[in-house]
């Protein structure tokens, strides 16, 4: 492939699904099929992450959604089981001193 040339998308996802493939960073297997990361298997991962750390308008902005229900249907809500254990440890905080994640609770 030529670098000296602006790449195109379907080329950056050809070299991400290259670099996904040699580093064997696999994403799925389906009867002893391996499928290796991929450029949206990335925009997904990073969407996840940054679901819960901001607001779904923001996260729409960084995903480039045009519509907000978009964000809604793929990141928001979409983790129960981290959802809860976040409710817990906040709830275990609280019996044992007030401190979660490292940093006091504000009591007022």
């Amino acid at each position: 492939m030529n670098y000296s040339e602006r790449l195109t998308a379907k080329q950056i996802g050809s070299v991400v699904s290259e670099i996904g493939e040699a580093a064997t960073v696999k994403v799925s297997e389906d009867g002893g099929k391996v499928k290796f990361a991929s450029a949206p298997d990335l925009r997904r991962s990073f969407g996840e992450r940054w679901a819960s750390r901001v607001m779904p308008n923001v996260l729409q902005e960084l995903m480039r959604h045009d519509n907000i229900q978009t964000t809604m249907r793929y990141y928001v809500g979409q983790n129960a089981q981290r959802t809860s254990a976040i409710l817990w440890e906040a709830h275990r905080a609280q019996a044992v001193g007030g401190v979660l994640g490292g940093s006091a609770l504000i009591e007022g």
